[in-house]
């Protein structure tokens, strides 16, 4: 496996060198509801929430949420094309919430093997990731089969 990066992705994240798995993370502009105060703790939080996200949750419809102290990582929604709309949301905030949010396309969840899979969930990990630090939606796109 040769490892290269992605435009607007972190160090540290692999391309899976696999041309029937391309995945893209692309911003969709800046999210709606982003709270005023939003803190350290919130942020890792997050952060911690976010490294919880498995292959097989990305594809959970809701209420399916992962909860990690001041914050929430849950499905929105289903998109069109079987894709789904995953946001992290302060617990317990009047109004704008939501910190990080990103769309994860249908046509990353027919990844056939163990290693499409794991690509496919350290990907949309990212792009969470990359959405708490930007303060953009996300669109993960693929296809991966």
């Amino acid at each position: 496996m040769t490892e290269n990066t992605q435009p607007m992705m972190s160090a540290g994240t692999e391309l899976f060198n696999d041309p029937n798995c391309t995945i893209n993370i692309t911003p969709q502009g800046a999210i709606p509801n982003y709270p005023g105060t939003v803190s350290n703790k919130n942020i890792t939080d997050a952060q911690n929430a976010i490294g919880q996200l498995t292959f097989a949750d990305i594809w959970r419809l809701p209420p399916f949420r992962i909860e990690y102290g001041t914050v929430r990582l849950d499905v929105q929604g289903a998109i069109a094309g079987g894709g789904r709309n995953w946001q992290v949301q302060i617990n317990g905030m009047q109004g704008g919430s939501t910190i990080s949010a990103t769309l994860v396309q249908g046509n990353l969840a027919t990844a056939s093997s163990s290693e499409r899979q794991q690509y496919v969930q350290r990907m949309v990990r990212n792009a969470l990731e990359q959405s708490l630090a930007s303060r953009n939606v996300m669109n993960v796109n693929g296809p991966c089969r």
